[in-house]
């Protein structure tokens, strides 16, 4: 009878957690799901490439669905790939992969310009600009006259005139899980006027832009924009663009999410830490801003919004702000190891304490119910415990994981930290739970490569 009740319990929790996590990497989410939604290259056989120029062969042939980047791959000046007039297509970056630009100057700039596609996805791309330069040059990657574009897992830095821009007519886009950075001395003395442009995001490219009017739906989820980032992040004009558990804690930030001409913006449950201007009002012309269920740690200027915001035409339901930070600094950027998502190693955890194991003890693994991966288990216990607990992590290579303390009823109790791998290998922690009310608990883990397992623990 006990055992049942433990196993009921058990089963709630797990039913909660994934309500928690309802939207978990790699689910295409957001404005991009609408429109008939985004299934890129789907199966067809992968193109590898290695250089620059089977990358523009790959990109630029109609024919080639599916393509898959290799190793670093240098962009000469003046080789800002043209990606224009397609559908279908699915680009990926293989683990370690990165494309580079060094170029400065204003025509010689910039990655990969996308436009006039549709159904298309970018997963697990790096690109690396050559720092922030204000001459109105190109951006690591520019989103024009497109809809139905999936930017998934991308890591994004140091793009001479910015890292992601959206502009004329974009419509039907979600960028989930990215990661925006400047680790590069932003260069002084362009012909623009700022002597720091490490201005990362901006959608719509003037107030004269009317034909944007009605387009510019973005779903910005799960992303991260990261030190360096100073301003635009984004800067929004006539999109309707939500906003939903991203982490802003760029210190050198002057304005985040910034409220231009006609922006109609839906924020919620993103975390602000260490940042100044969180929600830039601008010039108040604006049609709305709603904010809701955001966290905002030591930050200075406003915080508010002003109006009712669009509804979306889907349901994305956010995680609570608390658990944000964890799991974007553990999954966003080039974090992939396979196309698909999948893990390619095992996650093997042990919960151990000093005592003698109780016979009887259970563990559910919400993996297996949800196949989203193999994990292999061992067993908790004691059942109950009381003092240090002891959890011995064995990771694959370049694998995370994101730990957590659940109540019975799928609470979230404590956040337990992310352990990461550079190589293969177990960790081992120590926890202490001699403070903790007495109760049925459940260890959760949710790596980076989609496997989320849950484990009971008794505390008295």
């Amino acid at each position: 009878m006990m055992k049942t009740r433990y196993l009921r319990w058990a089963l709630i929790a797990i039913c909660c957690f994934f309500k928690l996590f309802a939207h978990a990497q790699c689910s295409l989410v957001g404005w991009a799901s609408q429109n008939g939604g985004v299934t890129g290259g789907g199966t067809a056989t992968p193109v590898i490439v290695s250089t620059y120029d089977a990358l523009k062969t790959a990109i630029t042939s109609s024919s080639v669905k599916v393509v898959h980047i290799s190793g670093t791959i240098t962009i000469p000046s003046g080789g800002r790939i043209s990606f224009q007039d397609q559908s279908a297509k699915t680009i990926y970056g293989l683990p370690g992969s990165k494309l580079v630009s060094n170029d400065l100057t204003k025509d010689g700039s910039g990655i990969i310009y996308v436009k006039r596609v549709s159904n298309v996805i970018f997963r697990n791309v790096t690109f690396v600009g050559p720092a922030a330069y204000d001459t109105d040059g190109w951006d690591n990657m520019t989103i024009d006259n497109s809809t139905n574009v999936w930017v998934d897992h991308c890591d994004f830095q140091d793009g001479m005139d910015g890292n992601l821009d959206i502009k004329a007519a974009a419509d039907y886009i979600s960028v989930t899980w990215c990661k925006f950075s400047y680790n590069k001395t932003p260069v002084a003395g362009g012909s623009g006027g700022s002597d720091d442009h490490r201005f990362s995001n901006l959608f719509g490219s003037s107030d004269g832009a009317t034909g944007d009017r009605g387009k510019l739906r973005i779903t910005l989820a799960n992303c991260w924009w990261a030190q360096g980032c100073k301003e635009r992040m984004p800067r929004v004009r006539f999109g309707k663009v939500h906003l939903v558990n991203n982490y802003f804690n760029s210190t050198v930030s002057n304005k985040c999410i910034m409220a231009g001409y006609e922006a109609d913006l839906l924020i919620e449950g993103n975390v602000f830490e260490n940042v100044k201007n969180p929600i830039d009002l601008m010039d108040n012309t604006f049609t709305a801003i709603t904010q809701k269920n955001n966290l905002f740690t030591n930050t200075s200027g406003n915080t508010s919004g002003s109006g009712a915001a669009f509804t979306p035409p889907y349901t994305l339901t956010a995680d609570p702000a608390s658990s944000v930070k964890a799991l974007v600094t553990a999954g966003a950027g080039a974090t992939l190891t396979t196309p698909d998502c999948g893990s390619t190693g095992t996650t093997q955890i042990a919960l151990t304490t000093t005592a003698t194991p109780v016979a009887g003890g259970t563990i559910t693994s919400s993996a297996r119910i949800a196949a989203l991966s193999t994990v292999e288990v061992s067993r908790v216990y004691p059942n109950p415990t009381h003092g240090n607990t002891t959890i011995n992590v064995t990771l694959a290579k370049d694998e995370q994981t994101i730990i957590r303390l659940f109540d019975a009823q799928g609470k979230l109790v404590k956040d337990l930290g992310v352990v990461r791998s550079e190589t293969e290998g177990t960790q081992q922690l120590t926890y202490n739970f001699s403070g903790q009310t007495p109760g049925l608990y459940f260890v959760s883990f949710m790596t980076n490569k989609g496997a989320i397992s849950t484990y009971k623990l008794l505390i008295d």
